[in-house]
């Protein structure tokens, strides 16, 4: 242990870094043995790198850009689409680590990227390809060029190459998920709260890195605007603010959940050191400025999502940009304190709980041995349904979905046989399926209908005949089942049919 000690004081980065290589070997590897199958949001990521283009209509592109680009590297196996989590988590701890070095020291750096690193939300982002992954990692990249840009003895040349940095990172954050936009605001409360960064920041460089943003970011635009701006209309939908405008219960399990994203320790300090904030920044001393413009960043995606939990309901990642600097604000507030104990053992406790998360990742029967079966529900049971829907649509001219969740499932899980197509039931767009891969009777006048209820509804809507055909249940454990209802359908009659 001495030793360890030892060489991390005298080559810290190198021993971050290696640090750093080995959680990303570890979480690599895990993903070879999961039992986790490909969820239906990761499945439809997948479907959409199939396709490449500049955006499409739920999310902006870069996930699929990256699935396509590790699939068509390694394949379609489910740890090839997931392959690209563990290495964005791991390069945005290497950016916290340098940023909180940078500004507070090696202690700071270290801590502070090692708190990051096992944090419980980027345990569960390393493991599952989502937006979230490509986001953290290029939020986290925009924050460090970002306070690189202050500092006062840098050279024109070193501040203009970094304001170029910036602004590609927040435009390929934008490209990753429209949440990006809150570095914006976060940046516009740093101005106001710190007078340091006001006076620090370089106008012409800063004016730079929003052009290059702009420059990054306008393909998306572009696309939008020539596809009537469904993603954005999309997203704005998927607020949810019709009916009551109030959802305390929403609201308190939003809060909640951020204990299990950022976890019970640094939530905790983050609460205690916004409480006293007042002697918070009477320690930081000439540091009050830096710790006011990190807290902006913090704050502010808490600050707007907490509301839409209120208003409406928010899930407990849409918060997550907030903590790449709440967890360097809670480390350097606990080393000022001379409580490097609460972040030492935050760093081992997160690690223990990372350790039983890929090891239950990759034997559900311990996740079913503590009661958490229904968290894992969506990924499991797919591949034996694909298969068995595979071979029931052998001599069908397609298979017909009318569930979002459903159809991407069977996209990856059922794929190589007849075309997977979504019927719309309710007369409107509701996903990108229904938008760019709907039935068409000319081509598939006789398809199989897969359904989740037993009532056929949607389709005896549209078709003239209807006739049950199968079901495939699969057991999900504890008593939870999946069953899907196969149909063959046929003479259809169009959408005013019925």
């Amino acid at each position: 242990m001495v030793k360890i000690i030892k060489y991390w004081r005298a080559r810290p980065v190198l021993f971050f870094v290696v640090i750093v290589g080995l959680t990303a070997a570890a979480r690599l590897a895990a993903l070879f043995f999961f039992e986790a199958n490909i969820g239906p949001d990761e499945a439809q990521y997948w479907v959409w790198s199939k396709a490449p283009a500049f955006g499409y209509y739920s999310k902006p592109p870069l996930i699929a850009w990256v699935i396509g680009a590790t699939t068509a590297l390694f394949g379609d196996a489910e740890w090839a689409v997931r392959l690209p989590a563990p290495l964005f988590q791991a390069g945005a701890a290497l950016y916290v680590f340098a940023l909180a070095r940078r500004l507070y020291g090696e202690a700071a750096g270290f801590w502070s990227g090692l708190g990051w690193l096992f944090l419980p939300g980027v345990t569960l982002s390393s493991a599952l390809i989502t937006t979230d992954a490509p986001l953290l990692f290029f939020w986290a990249a925009a924050l460090f060029y970002f306070f690189s840009m202050l500092r006062a003895r840098q050279s024109e040349r070193e501040t203009f190459f970094d304001a170029i940095l910036l602004g590609a990172s927040i435009g390929l954050g934008f490209l990753a998920k429209y949440a990006m936009i809150y570095f914006l605001f976060g940046a516009m409360l740093a101005f106001f709260l710190s007078r340091e960064t006001r006076r620090a920041f370089p106008r012409r460089a800063g004016l730079l890195a929003l052009l290059v943003a702009g420059a990054v970011f306008a393909p998306n635009i572009w696309w939008n605007a020539a596809h009537n701006f469904d993603t954005l209309a999309h997203t704005a939908a998927n607020a949810n603010w019709r009916g009551s405008l109030i959802h305390p219960l929403n609201f308190l399990v939003f809060l909640l959940s951020q204990f299990g994203v950022f976890s019970i320790a640094p939530m905790l300090l983050l609460i205690w050191g916004i409480a006293t904030l007042k002697g918070r920044l009477a320690e930081a001393g000439p540091e009050k400025g830096t710790d006011l413009a990190l807290l902006a960043f913090a704050l502010t995606p808490l600050a707007i999502v907490a509301p839409e939990a209120l208003i409406s309901r928010a899930h407990a990642n849409w918060a997550a940009a907030a903590f790449p600097a709440a967890i360097i604000l809670i480390t350097v507030w606990a080393l000022r304190r001379g409580a490097r104990w609460v972040v030492v053992a935050n760093a081992g406790f997160n690690l223990a709980v990372a350790v039983v998360f890929l090891i239950a990742f990759s034997n559900f029967a311990i996740i079913d041995a503590v009661g958490l079966s229904s968290v894992v529900k969506p990924l499991r049971g797919w591949q034996a349904q694909g298969a068995a829907v595979h071979e029931a649509a052998k001599g069908y001219d397609a298979i017909l979905v009318d569930d979002r969740e459903l159809m991407g499932s069977l996209l990856y899980y059922a794929r190589g046989g007849p075309p997977i197509v979504a019927l719309n039931s309710n007369r409107r767009v509701d996903n990108h399926y229904e938008a760019f891969m709907a039935y068409d009777p000319d081509k598939a006048p006789r398809a199989l209908f897969i359904g989740k209820s037993a009532d056929p509804t949607a389709a005896v809507a549209y078709f003239g005949e209807v006739m049950p055909v199968g079901a495939n249940a699969v057991d999900l454990e504890s008593g939870r089942r999946r069953t899907l209802y196969l149909f063959e359908v046929s003479a259809y009659k169009g959408a005013q049919g019925g």
